[in-house]
């Protein structure tokens, strides 16, 4: 999967079949590499079908666009540049065991300040209580409820509340087409877009019900200022 550049990070925990985590040494990131070697690394794991690589947009791998992008990703300038150098880092190893590493890579960074609405970047924008409790779909219990679009997707925070609110909500006859939070993370459609009223980086899902397929949009950038027990 990617995180919220675009780039892969791979949030998936690991899990047993009961879906608790499985406990594991964090995996150390190889050295940092410049653009060309992370766009020459991440090639060559798209040439080999490794999965995660998938998650990138079609016209990524298409002439410079690699570079280009990576550059924007880690200028001087940008608040989560050393969380991004991490990430890519991890492309240096093989498809397997970067996974773990993009995921140590990204929890063990410090939180960038928050993003201002409107501004580019894969970090979260901050809302007062008001606009917390008044998020879009918040009160939806069910897929067939969420009229999303890019314009207007369903409001969470985090990965974590991304998923919370996917194994919330229901199919009409009260199923849920997903096992696990794995399952859900590993789920998303190949897609990138932006949208929301920030202009943020969307997830989206086909969700498939009984009695249709869902088109759901997420933009996961939407946190309290203070978040209260159980925001997510």
């Amino acid at each position: 999967m990617l995180d919220d550049t675009g780039r892969p990070a791979s949030t998936a925990a690991e899990s047993t079949p009961d879906d608790k985590p499985v406990a594991r040494a964090p995996v150390a990131p190889p050295a940092i590499l410049t653009p060309a070697e992370a766009c020459h690394r991440v090639r060559t794991l798209f040439a080999e079908s490794c999965e995660w690589t998938d998650r990138f947009p079609p016209d990524f791998f298409q002439g410079e666009n690699c570079e280009a992008t990576i550059a924007t990703w880690v200028a001087p300038t940008r608040a989560d540049r050393a969380t991004s150098e991490a990430v890519m880092s991890c492309w240096a190893l093989d498809c397997e065991a970067a996974v773990p590493c993009m995921v140590d890579a990204n929890q063990t960074r410090p939180p960038p300040p928050p993003r201002a609405c409107g501004d580019e970047g894969a970090i979260a924008i901050e809302v007062d209580a008001a606009t917390w409790d008044a998020r879009r779909g918040r009160d939806i219990t069910k897929f067939s409820q969420a009229k999303t679009t890019e314009a207007a997707p369903i409001e969470v925070c985090d990965i974590d509340g991304e998923v919370a609110w996917m194994k919330r909500a229901t199919c009409n006859d009260g199923s849920n087409p997903y096992q696990t939070e794995a399952e859900i993370n590993e789920r998303r459609d190949s897609y990138f877009a932006r949208g929301g009223k920030c202009n943020s980086i969307l997830d989206r899902y086909s969700v498939p019900c009984p009695e249709a397929t869902y088109s759901i949009h997420i933009d996961r950038y939407v946190c309290p200022a203070s978040p209260p027990t159980g925001a997510k």
